[in-house]
This record gives structure tokens, sequence and C-alpha cells, in this order.
């Protein structure tokens, strides 16, 4: 399974990279031409139900063997709104919450870090804190290249 955000890509190209990567599904919120670029590919061996797709996720239903949910959350582009990803995510995860599924939200956490070479403003540190302690998220950590 693959999770891209501003991917740039319209169905014809999703397609293409579908074949590419060997997968046989996809769900696609194409560019409006600045925003909303999302695909999430997967393999015929996981059963995908959709629950929603908007310029700023797609959440979906994994079942694998177990059920679980997953959502791929694009963020706002604009520094002055980057905390509005997180009352976004809040809302959406107390109004649609699962019972008892583990739940996984793929995300590009980097602009914590960086912002064009200067520290993060202390305010989107402290949103993010806050999401991560107020719903009960924690950090899975991961393995591999430094861009996964």
């Amino acid at each position: 399974m693959f999770f891209l955000s501003k991917t740039h890509l319209g169905k014809a190209k999703a397609e293409t990279l579908k074949s590419r990567w060997g997968c046989d599904h996809y769900i696609i919120h194409e560019s409006d031409g600045r925003s909303g670029k999302l695909l999430l590919l997967w393999r015929k061996e996981v059963v995908i139900q959709l629950n929603d797709v908007s310029k700023h996720f797609i959440d979906v239903v994994v079942r694998d063997g177990d059920e679980w949910r997953l959502t791929g959350v694009y963020g706002e582009p604009s520094w002055d709104h980057k905390d509005q990803t997180w009352g976004r995510c809040a809302r959406y995860m107390v109004a649609v919450r699962s019972p008892g599924w583990p739940w996984v939200i793929l995300t590009r956490f980097y602009f914590i870090m960086r912002r064009k070479g200067r520290a993060c403003p202390q305010g989107h540190i402290q949103a993010f804190q806050d999401a991560l302690a107020n719903y009960g998220l924690a950090d899975i950590g991961y393995t591999g290249d430094i861009f996964t």
C-alpha cells in the first residue's frame, strides 16, 4: 500500500504509476491546480473500503486479516493555516471514531522540524503536541529512507 500527497498526478498518470508499482487499485483526489493532490494505491490482497475522500484526506477501512483505519492527510499548504490541519483531523477523529480499531494517520510531519531553514514556530509545535496528547496518537516510528 502506498499513500502519496502533493502528487501533481491526474488519473492517467495514476494508472501508469499503479501498473509500474504492481498495484491493482487506487483512490485519487486530483489536483485543483494548487492543492488536494492525494493518491492511495494498493494490491488486490488487501480489501479497502472507502469512507471519505477530500482535498485534505483519504480515509479508508483496511481489511487484511484484521480491520483497521488508515487516513492519509494532506495538511494546509500555507504556514499561516498549518494549525487548521490538526483541528480538522481532531474533528474528523471525534466524528467517525472506529470502535476499538487501530488507526494509522499518514502525513508529512517534516514541517515540524523545518521552515525554510528556520525553526518551526512554537505555536505549530504546540498544536501538534496537543493533537497527539488529546486524541491518543503516538508516533509508531519507521525504518528506512529518511524520506519515509
